[in-house]
């Protein structure tokens, strides 16, 4: 029998760069905080923290390749 492992930080970085996404196209409605509240509820007490790291990475991600496409004039 095996045990699957979740790795909650993985899945926070997905869900704060889509977040980051969501909240530049919807010009800054705090959309990205509204899926982090919901998310975190699913997210077991032990993994908050994993989970948050890897948000909070994830908004940054996007927001340093957002800069970068803009800087170099790429189509965002």
């Amino acid at each position: 029998m095996t045990t699957e492992t979740i790795d909650y930080e993985k899945i926070g970085f997905a869900d704060g760069y889509a977040a980051a996404q969501i909240e530049m196209l919807t010009l800054g409605t705090n959309r990205a905080n509204d899926i982090e509240k919901q998310r975190l509820l699913k997210v077991p007490e032990i993994s908050k923290r994993d989970y948050y790291s890897g948000f909070q990475d994830g908004k940054n991600e996007y927001e340093d390749d957002y800069s970068m496409n803009a800087a170099f004039g790429f189509d965002l």
